[in-house]
């Protein structure tokens, strides 16, 4: 009998051990992202308003507003906003003067983006503060713009702008812009993989789509990509321009919210290669598919 009851009380507690397991969490069982690990300085799965921020020193969410949710992303749950471009809907995060941002010389960006058709313009994500009193733009912004067809060879194309802005030794400012029309960047209603490199050393950018380089140039002005995040900043938007959100003086309408879904943002403290952004791809699509 006293065998009976001691098998009983173990099959008990096993139970009860398999009970907390948490099976029901695929975030628990995902497998990281190897390529270039030890360079990744911020990750953002935006899990949830909990998990949003697995990696990223001085980077915690503060809130959503708007149509902005946690829903079905690329991998797990992501960014969402379905609303259109002139609802207000962003995600708010707070950063701190020593963010892992505000360290960096060469970077790379790179983000899973869905994008809709009918609204395809949109920030992708800003950083607030200013570099001199009279700026009226972030220093830093990545958006989606226009879209088009060429009209030489009848394709359509979509347009990717953004800025960031340096400020030098002597106090006056210069401009990256990254502009560039393309064909790659016409992708609506499904996922795809944007990414940005830059090298301090040289001033040179890419962007690539799908792990593929679509354009590149380099810049005269070479300095640490750091140095486009102000000492004021304390806030990091995605979904949205810091410029609008808070008001600055010469923010103007067009600076939409991107309506469409935002994932896996990985900030890295190097200029991936196209080998390496192939390779880190590969892994997030094989993540995906499990």
């Amino acid at each position: 009998m006293k065998k009976v009851f001691v098998l009983a009380l173990a099959a008990m507690f096993a139970f009860a051990a398999c009970e907390k397991t948490p099976k029901d969490d695929p975030k628990d069982t995902t497998p990281e992202v190897k390529t270039c690990a030890e360079n990744m300085v911020l990750y953002m799965p935006f899990e949830a308003a909990d998990k949003a921020v697995k990696v990223g020193e001085g980077f915690s969410f503060e809130k959503k507003a708007g149509a902005a949710d946690f829903g079905e992303g690329y991998i797990g749950n992501g960014y969402v906003n379905t609303a259109g471009n002139n609802n207000e809907a962003y995600m708010k995060f707070k950063l701190a003067a020593n963010n892992a941002l505000s360290k960096l010389e060469d970077v790379t960006i790179t983000v899973w983006v869905k994008n809709i058709k009918d609204f395809q313009k949109g920030g992708l994500f800003s950083v607030n503060g200013k570099l001199f009193p009279t700026q009226d733009w972030p220093s830093l912004v990545v958006m989606f713009d226009n879209k088009g067809v060429d009209e030489e060879t009848g394709v359509e194309r979509q347009q990717v702008n953004g800025r960031i802005m340096f400020k030098k030794a002597d106090d006056s400012e210069t401009n990256m812009w990254l502009d560039t029309w393309d064909a790659a960047f016409a992708k609506y209603n499904t996922w795809f993989q944007f990414a940005y490199t830059y090298t301090a050393s040289t001033g040179a950018w890419a962007l690539y789509v799908d792990g593929v380089k679509v354009k590149d140039a380099e810049y005269g002005d070479m300095m640490p990509w750091g140095k486009c995040v102000p000492s004021d900043a304390n806030a990091f938007y995605v979904g949205g321009w810091a410029s609008w959100i808070e008001t600055y003086a010469g923010a103007a309408d067009w600076m939409s919210f991107f309506s469409g879904s935002i994932d896996e943002l990985r900030i890295y403290n190097k200029a991936l290669s196209e080998t390496e952004i192939q390779a880190l791809r590969k892994e997030e699509v094989a993540i995906a598919l499990m």
